[in-house]
């Protein structure tokens, strides 16, 4: 039989709808309780009828959310005629009855297709508007048990709600439609934000290319420096063996010519090797030369003094005495005439005093009112001998050659 539904009925059944949801094929089962006396339960009609209300109350579960009912058809199919138990000679009705259902449904919000996504921006497309109406078929079969009626449903055309997208608002992100001022404003930030992220990386990249040809210079310019460095301590050691080699050589013309050479220079660290190895030639001429220079450049000179095992009073002398020096007033580099002071500041016997010296081959000897210091020049590069000052016992006296 055909039974439209009235319009209470169909606002009972709305519920809201995802829209691109599945809809079951089956519907799960569900319990109602129908209670049939002896006779009911073997009419026909009876029984159709109370199927069909079992029916209706469970067509909420066939219904997709969002989608609300606007009409309800039942065409119910009566059940058999009960037939004789052959065992217990009763009639016994088919506990089933089935039904083909119609449901006229109306969308209850517009609904949108997936179109593009930027970002945190997601574009739609729209497909359907609120209203939209859909007709909906399903088998349903309600079968009767001890407890009550269980209906099943199986939708027949279910495709018939596919395809329609969803709400705006289940859509992630920030949902826009496209043609609207909304969607327009997200293009235009979005281009916005993407040429300002292009003008950045751009910037970035100069910065980038940038610093790396600025570094790539200054390890250029650096690996230059160093090159140039490297060469030039190659000269230099080239020259210093040079200078070395011909100040130790038997040639004394040449050694000399040598000697001068590097004294004449304006490198420090020459003329400190041409001075050792003068000083080292054992070649008095070349010795006294370095001599020469040595004391032409100092302004003054320590001396390091030492008590004699000779003499047990040394030691008291020593202590006495304090810091003993010499200072250079003039050096007349022709015959090492040397005119200047010596002595122990606060000393009465050693006191600071005027001196005559000279500088003769390896020799150096100094003479001032009270003291006479005698040095000769070592294999050690110092100038060792004694100090002799007046009522004062001899001591050992070295001045280094530095």
């Amino acid at each position: 039989m055909v039974r439209p539904a009235d319009r209470r009925f169909a606002a009972v059944l709305a519920l809201a709808l995802t829209v691109g949801g599945t809809v079951g094929l089956t519907a799960p089962v569900h319990a109602i309780a129908q209670t049939l006396t002896q006779s009911q339960a073997t009419d026909p009609a009876t029984l159709a009828a109370a199927a069909e209300e079992a029916i209706r109350n469970d067509l909420g579960r066939l219904v997709p959310p969002l989608w609300r009912v606007e009409s309800v058809t039942l065409d119910v199919t009566p059940p058999a005629a009960p037939a004789k138990d052959k065992d217990r000679d009763a009639k016994v009705a088919d506990p089933r009855v089935s039904a083909k259902v119609t449901l006229g449904l109306a969308l209850g919000k517009p609904t949108f297709l997936f179109d593009s996504r930027d970002g945190t921006v997601t574009f739609l497309r729209p497909v359907a508007d609120a209203g939209l109406e859909k007709t909906l078929t399903a088998k349903a079969v309600a079968t009767r048990g001890a407890n009550g009626w269980t209906v099943r449903f199986t939708a027949q055309n279910p495709d018939v709600l596919d395809g329609l997208g969803k709400p705006l608002d289940e859509w992630p992100g920030q949902p826009v439609v496209l043609g609207t001022p909304e969607a327009q404003a997200a293009r235009e930030r979005l281009e916005r934000e993407a040429q300002q992220r292009a003008a950045e990386d751009a910037a970035r990249r100069a910065r980038d290319e940038a610093w790396l040809a600025q570094s790539e210079a200054s390890a250029k310019i650096a690996a230059e420096r160093a090159e140039k460095e490297r060469a030039a301590a190659e000269t230099r050691a080239a020259q210093i063996t040079e200078v070395r080699a011909k100040l130790l050589g038997p040639d004394r013309a040449v050694k000399i010519a040598t000697f001068e050479a590097a004294l004449g220079g304006n490198d420090p660290a020459l003329r400190q090797v041409a001075s050792e190895a003068a000083l080292q030639s054992r070649d008095p001429i070349l010795a006294n030369l370095a001599l020469k220079d040595w004391v032409a450049r100092r302004s003054s000179a320590p001396v390091q003094l030492f008590a004699t095992k000779e003499d047990a009073g040394s030691e008291a002398a020593l202590q006495n005495l304090g810091p003993f020096t010499v200072e250079f007033d003039g050096f007349t580099r022709i015959n090492g005439t040397i005119a200047g002071r010596m002595g122990a500041p606060g000393h009465a016997v050693a006191k600071m005093s005027t001196i005559i010296g000279s500088l003769a081959q390896t020799e150096l000897t100094l003479s001032s009112s009270g003291c006479t210091l005698s040095l000769r020049l070592s294999e050690h590069q110092t100038l060792d001998g004694l100090l002799r000052c007046q009522t004062l016992p001899a001591l050992i006296a070295r001045i280094t050659l530095d």
